[in-house]
């Protein structure tokens, strides 16, 4: 505490002359509170700063993957916003192709699931999605360049496409 209150505020000892009178005591008191509630906050934001770069470094952005420019081929696709499937707050998007058409489920782990029916467009979806909870379509195109492929599909997104392929409820017209 005596470097930075000497840093900001002059020689440490000059702060023994606040015992003169009841306003310079109070003066003191106030700066040298100031004094350390910077060296405090200082300390929070080099602790925040290096948390922060230890979870870039353990989780880096999503880097965008290139597919080839022939189209998917028949079969099931699982895609993420995360390189490991199951990633709360991540969403991943499984569907099965035939042909040039695409039925499937966007959905995050531990929450519902939004069904689609569509078309192969390129490196992308175009879409009918229907909302779970209100039943509305809507229709959305993706890019599966900016999704990570999977190369397993779990049981769990295998009962998602199931219910996605043959509930009528989830189903929807092509866009």
């Amino acid at each position: 505490m005596e470097t930075l209150a000497s840093e900001q505020y002059g020689d440490f000892n000059l702060w023994k002359r606040c015992s003169e009178s009841r306003l310079l005591k109070l003066v003191c008191l106030v700066l040298i509170f100031s004094a350390i509630s910077t060296t405090t906050l200082m300390a929070q934001t080099k602790t925040q700063t290096a948390l922060d770069s230890a979870s870039e470094t353990k989780n880096p952005p999503a880097v965008a993957v290139s597919l080839s420019r022939q189209p998917l081929k028949e079969g099931t696709y699982l895609f993420g916003q995360s390189r490991t499937p199951g990633q709360l707050r991540k969403e991943y998007l499984v569907f099965k192709v035939r042909g040039n058409q695409v039925v499937g489920a966007f959905y995050m782990p531990s929450s519902s699931f939004d069904c689609f029916t569509g078309t192969v467009a390129g490196n992308g979806l175009d879409l009918a999605v229907v909302e779970s909870y209100e039943q509305g379509v809507y229709t959305h195109t993706v890019n599966l360049n900016s999704y990570y492929p999977m190369q397993q599909v779990s049981e769990t997104d295998q009962h998602i496409l199931e219910e996605c392929s043959t509930s009528k409820n989830y189903t929807a017209s092509e866009p």
